[in-house]
């Protein structure tokens, strides 16, 4: 399972257009595909999508981040009904709920801030998780960046996103520190939201991100078909598959569509929670490793610990 976090701290540079675009996009190539709608805002939700966020009384992401509720993460996920999905593929998603809006100041009281989300999807089983994050190098934020493989940087091509990005590498940069993970991938910078033909400015904008190293995928140029699509609640890949906006996310999810190549995020260290089914399947694995066919009792199955000399 692959999980992508589309972020940039700044606000109104195309996050959740390039999240929904790009889930689309993966579930018409035959992926399983689960969209987290982590921005408290919810416009992946209900704005681009039409679903509706869950009642108070049910189960939420809200209260999955915060254990208010300990089920299953499939009892988050809605299947959303107006995409063209391949054979074999799902476009689902885990959408916002009302007390997202309070939830980073409950975050901090826990001891090691970021893992929350990487539990609740420890279980899930998809091919792509692609998260939309909140406008902010918040709680929130770090916990994406935690769960992690790599990440999509929807910018614009102007000299605040340039200042954004530097601001984004050092946020990276100290989540990798401070809960020891290996590094985040950068998938790839997306230019959008500029109005063709390009303007020189926006081409110097460009030159000064292509110097930051990242892969520059295709650019999402503004468009009312992304409007029109919204108000249907249907992906533009489904509403005018022909466009430049459709044929754009196809290209991106191609480019980033290699799910099982990439190191797992980091265990969960013995400072926070013990999970029950991380103990089963670290015996189950122990079992399978040293059965010789026959039965053993349950302490031979254990991981053996080297004891000091007396």
């Amino acid at each position: 399972m692959q999980i992508t976090s589309v972020v940039n701290q700044k606000g109104g540079v195309g996050k959740t257009s390039l999240s929904v675009g790009v889930s689309a996009a993966l579930a018409e190539r035959g992926r399983r595909v689960l969209l987290i709608d982590l921005d408290p805002q919810g416009h992946a939700t209900t704005e681009m999508l039409g679903l509706p966020e869950p009642p108070p009384e049910a189960p939420s992401l809200a209260k999955a981040l915060t254990k208010m509720w300990r089920g299953p993460v499939e009892e988050l996920i809605v299947a959303h009904p107006r995409s063209n999905v391949g054979r074999g593929g799902a476009f689902d998603v885990i959408p916002t709920s009302p007390g997202m809006f309070d939830l980073v100041r409950r975050l901090d009281q826990f001891r090691v801030p970021g893992w929350q989300l990487a539990r609740v999807l420890q279980f899930a089983n998809y091919d792509h998780v692609v998260i939309d994050c909140p406008p902010a190098l918040d709680l929130l934020t770090n916990n994406a960046l935690a769960a992690t493989h790599g990440v999509l940087v929807p910018v614009q091509p102007d000299r605040t996103s340039i200042r954004a990005l530097r601001l984004l590498k050092e946020q990276i940069d100290y989540v990798e520190t401070m809960i020891k993970r290996p590094p985040v991938a950068y998938f790839g910078i997306v230019p959008g939201l500029y109005r063709r033909p390009i303007s020189s400015y926006a081409v110097a904008a460009m030159n000064e991100l292509h110097a930051f190293g990242i892969p520059v995928l295709p650019h999402v140029p503004l468009g009312v078909v992304m409007n029109e699509a919204a108000a249907r609640g249907m992906p533009v890949t489904t509403f005018a598959p022909e466009t430049v906006q459709a044929v754009a996310f196809r290209q991106i999810a191609e480019a980033i569509d290699h799910p099982g190549t990439h190191h797992p995020p980091p265990e969960i260290t013995p400072d926070q929670d013990f999970v029950f089914e991380d103990f089963i399947s670290e015996v189950s694995s122990t079992r399978d490793a040293k059965d010789n066919g026959s039965r053993r009792k349950l302490y031979d199955l254990m991981p053996k610990r080297n004891r000091p000399p007396r």
